[in-house]
């Protein structure tokens, strides 16, 4: 659906995203196009616009997780401002100031997960009346094992949500269901991982992933990455498979696939192709590359690479 006033847009949003002041970033003229979707306790959207600011005053209703696509956008909350990029997001928690500026013909996903019905899931899910979703880090790399989960959640939901097949009841319902319990595993692991990194026990793995996702379009040795963590093969081996429940060669893997679908969504269809992301992550076989591609993100690489 297609808006050029800003106040109608508000409106129209209202339902998954509550109060927000949306207004051009630059200049007066205000064009964006969205696309919509309301579960039942989560709300996802898509928006591209010419220019565009949004406001949100701190309130209690939802966690917004919102996704850069084809462009960067800035985050001004609670003082503290940071830039996105495609293979990064922001996460909104309760009670936080936001404010959205994306200057030129931004493109973003968002999700929207409503406050109540998260916590009563994460009480049931993990039996605890912990609010450790409260502390959450606004800032999510999708190229660490955590944010992949919660990336590879809403990229398959949506794929879903926007295919000419309508979606039955069950496979909504079980959809949301793994959006929210993404979101709720996220959370425990993010914090495991900040208090490990601080508090030392996995300070040598840490390092080893941190390279990894900083070579993806690099060759990755496994004598590089004892040497990168200062612990032997097979110690880091282990404290892999104890993080993660795989390896780091297959870390290695899922880190490049989920890479290869961020570059696939961000990039002009008639400036790359499946075959050159497939090839820059080291997939030599496109097809083998594409049937394991789907199983995780709902859709063909071509289909990501259209959008």
């Amino acid at each position: 659906m297609l808006f050029n006033d800003p106040v109608e847009f508000e409106e129209f949003l209202a339902p998954v995203a509550g109060d927000v002041l949306i207004r051009p970033a630059i200049g007066a003229v205000f064009s964006a196009e969205v696309c919509m979707t309301k579960l039942e306790h989560v709300g996802i959207f898509t928006v591209s616009a010419n220019t565009f600011k949004a406001v949100k005053d701190p309130q209690q209703d939802l966690y917004g997780l919102t996704i850069p696509l084809r462009s960067s956008f800035a985050i001004s909350e609670s003082g503290r401002r940071q830039e996105y990029e495609p293979s990064s997001a922001h996460l909104l928690s309760p009670g936080h100031t936001f404010n959205l500026t994306a200057k030129r013909k931004c493109s973003f996903l968002v999700a929207n997960f409503f406050v109540n019905s998260v916590s009563d899931y994460s009480r049931k899910l993990m039996q605890s009346n912990s609010r450790v979703l409260q502390l959450l880090s606004p800032d999510i790399s999708f190229l660490s094992q955590h944010g992949s989960t919660l990336l590879r959640s809403v990229a398959k939901t949506w794929s879903v949500l926007n295919s000419s097949r309508p979606a039955s009841e069950i496979i909504l319902k079980e959809l949301e269901d793994d959006l929210l319990s993404s979101l709720v595993f996220y959370s425990s692991e993010d914090m495991h991982y900040r208090r490990s990194y601080e508090y030392d026990a996995s300070y040598h793995l840490n390092r080893a992933e941190e390279y990894i996702c900083s070579n993806l379009k690099k060759p990755i040795t496994r004598d590089q990455l004892a040497e990168v963590s200062s612990r032997s093969i097979r110690t880091l081996s282990r404290a892999f498979e104890r993080r993660y429940g795989v390896g780091p060669m297959s870390f290695i893997k899922q880190r490049r696939l989920d890479a290869a679908y961020l570059d696939l969504l961000n990039a002009e269809a008639d400036a790359t192709t499946v075959t050159q992301v497939a090839f820059n992550y080291g997939f030599m076989h496109v097809g083998k590359f594409a049937i394991e591609y789907k199983k995780v993100f709902g859709e063909s690489p071509s289909t990501s690479l259209l959008k």
